[in-house]
């Protein structure tokens, strides 16, 4: 079977993308910022209309890529598409494959085509119309915030490309769990519920977005200084060497990201201690805590999702691929940079979200890579 941009690497992926997210996040952004000042309603459309063009092009460019673009394209194509389609049934799926379920109903409704670009199209649409939607919703309709802006923001994360492309079951949780920090934050809790349902269906790991959820929420009357103590506390813990791959239960519930956490093979990633990372979440923290007033709930419940969450990925320095545990963390700094830009800023929001659309691009892909 022959796919588009067969010939192509991960690294020339990676350079096509990069070129793609440079040109809107400096002309759209520009354009955007513009046309916020000049003309209300024209803004409103061509904000919309910039970012489903974008959306549009990621999706066809990662919906039609060849299967040696990112680890798990490779492993899912042998894996599961070349096993799965060998099944004389589709309703086996679901017990001749013991994974999430939400992946196990993409195979479901994918497979019978026997084409793998079908698969893997499927599921670029469902994590970037669902990512979509989500900034379309939080920022209501490009009313309050840009809707391009935060989807370039998001975009802008050093994990995006990976979650295309490598941590594809990671990824499909990633924007039901924004919808349930959303309908959380707004108390709206049956509407919270079905989507961090849905996001643990699609990865397991969601349980620890949920737990930082719940965390936030249950912790919404205690004072943000005893928030700062623990996360200080829990760098001191993951300094000295502990983690959660030191608690030995774990290993029995049996899930694959438990047994995860004894891995005890050979890997070139870097396990133990991570300076470079708890520094990238405290210059983070630290700037939130510059921007907002720290009186606005809304402010302070992603505020202290994002120390649980940031404490959690420095227990797991201990294990492999931890910044898969880091996601869940970094998912709120553009949700964090759009709540308190607004809030501070007003009328001129918009111009401030440009620059640090601009200024998080720059940071991971031109600054971070050369340090």
């Amino acid at each position: 079977m022959s796919y588009l941009f067969e010939n192509f690497r991960t690294g020339d992926y990676l350079d096509i993308y990069l070129w793609l997210l440079f040109l809107f996040v400096f002309f759209g952004s520009l354009i955007i910022r513009h046309l916020f000042y000049k003309n209300k309603a024209t803004y409103l459309r061509t904000d919309r209309n910039i970012l489903i063009l974008f959306v549009v092009l990621i999706i066809f460019l990662f919906g039609t890529r060849g299967i040696k673009i990112g680890t798990d394209t490779w492993n899912y194509h042998f894996f599961y598409f070349l096993r799965g389609i060998r099944l004389s049934s589709p309703f086996e799926i679901f017990s001749y494959f013991t994974t999430d379920l939400m992946f196990e109903v993409i195979m479901f409704f994918t497979l019978p085509f026997k084409n793998f670009t079908v698969f893997i199209l499927t599921v670029s649409i469902i994590f970037n119309i669902s990512m979509y939607k989500f900034v379309r919703r939080y920022t209501k309709y490009s009313y309050s915030g840009s809707s391009l802006l935060m989807f370039l923001m998001i975009a802008s994360s050093f994990v995006f490309f990976t979650h295309q492309t490598n941590t594809i079951r990671n990824g499909l949780a990633i924007p039901f769990v924004l919808f349930g920090i959303y309908y959380m934050d707004l108390k709206n809790y049956k509407k919270a519920f079905v989507f961090l349902l849905i996001a643990y269906l699609c990865h397991g790991t969601a349980l620890i977005p949920i737990a930082c959820i719940l965390g936030a929420h249950f912790g919404e009357k205690i004072k943000l200084k005893y928030f700062i103590l623990l996360y200080l506390f829990g760098i001191g813990l993951a300094m000295v060497g502990f983690g959660f791959n030191k608690i030995a239960f774990l290993a029995s519930l049996g899930a694959d990201d438990a047994q995860r956490l004894f891995f005890d093979g050979e890997t070139d990633y870097r396990i133990g201690f991570r300076p470079d990372f708890v520094l990238y979440n405290s210059l983070f923290l630290f700037v939130f805590f510059k921007l907002s007033t720290l009186k606005n709930k809304t402010d302070l419940f992603l505020i202290k999702y994002f120390i649980f969450a940031s404490i959690i990925f420095f227990f797991n320095f201990g294990i492999p691929f931890s910044d898969r545990i880091g996601v869940y963390s970094w998912i709120a700094i553009p949700l964090l940079f759009t709540q308190t830009i607004n809030n501070r800023f007003g009328q001129k929001s918009l111009h401030y979200l440009t620059l640090a659309t601009i200024g998080y691009f720059t940071l991971n892909f031109f600054v971070l890579p050369f340090l």
